[in-house]
Order: structure tokens, then sequence, then C-alpha cells
């Protein structure tokens, strides 16, 4: 499941940064601020999430590493549009993967897997509509030609994240391998 987790919110965050680069879009600030903020929030709180299972019991730890992570991440996708959108993205994402971060501490195991579970399909979702909406003036009229190809490729991958996320197994019990004579 960690590794799985790990690569999802690797590629979502290399593929915003590749589009924000390859995107010739003269947006305003504040669609930028809006965009950043949406993306830095998913991934953040993804990442809380994440880190808040994989630490489990160590808040502290958890919290700080899913802080620099995120924060780190909005600003560098920030940073290509303007220095508000990397201070939005940043504090945005550090807000996020430090409510992730706390609420899979409050949480047992196959409910933390769950939430995890939902914010990796929010974070594709918003991933996937964030580049769209990026190169919609670089590719406008490929986007609007085949619209329904990109929307049905999108549910396909959320589709399929859904079909392959791996299940939870909770680890075994030490009690079970005792024999009672």
């Amino acid at each position: 499941m960690f590794a799985y987790t790990l690569t999802a919110l690797t590629l979502c965050c290399i593929s915003i940064l590749i589009t924000s680069y390859i995107s010739k879009r003269n947006g305003t600030l504040m669609e930028y601020m809006v965009f950043i903020m949406s993306f830095s929030m998913s991934t953040g709180l993804s990442i809380g999430f994440y880190l808040g299972i994989l630490f489990k019991g160590e808040l502290l730890y958890s919290t700080l590493l899913a802080i620099l992570i995120s924060g780190f991440i909005g600003f560098l996708v920030g940073l290509r549009f303007h220095l508000f959108t990397a201070l939005e993205g940043m504090f945005s994402g550090l807000m996020a993967s430090m409510m992730g971060a706390m609420i899979t501490e409050m949480l047992n195991a196959q409910q933390a897997h769950s939430i995890l579970f939902i914010s990796l399909l929010l974070t594709i979702t918003i991933t996937m509509s964030c580049i769209i909406q990026l190169l919609s003036d670089t590719f406008s009229t490929f986007i609007q030609r085949r619209f329904l190809l990109l929307l049905s490729i999108s549910v396909v991958i959320i589709v399929a994240v859904f079909v392959t996320f791996p299940d939870h197994t909770p680890p075994p019990s030490p009690g079970h391998d005792q024999h009672i004579h």
C-alpha cells in the first residue's frame, strides 16, 4: 500500500510540474492561486494521511515531515506562477498535511486506510482537472474536440486506482501464535 500511494502522489506532483511549464496560459493571479490552493490542499491531505499511517503513534514526526514535504511541493509548484501563489501553495499544503496527520492519529488502521484511499482519489481527480485547465489555452482545439475522450480517460484512471488499490491487511496478532495447553 505504501509504495502504491507514494507512486501515485509522485506521479501527480510530477505531472503538475511538467504541465505548469508546458502551459502557455495567461491567467489571472487569482486563478493561479485557486489552482495551487486546490492542488496543494489535496496533495497535502494525502501526504498527511500517508505519513500519519506510516508513523502511527508518533504525531510529532508525522506532522513535521508532512508539513515539510507538503510545504515544499506547494511552494515549488506555485513558484512557477508567482511568489504569492508559491506562498499560497506552501501554506495550503502545510495546513492540509497537518490536518491529515492529526486525523489519522485519531482513527484505527482500517479507517485510516479508507480515508487515505478517498483522499488519493480526490488528489488524482483534482490533478487531472488542473492539468486540463492549465492546458486549455495551449491545446484548446484538441481539448474541445476530444473532451469526452479526456473525460473517459480520467474516469478510467480513477476506476483503475479504485480497483487496484491494495486492501488493508491487519498485522498478525502475537497472541494467535501461542498455543493454549
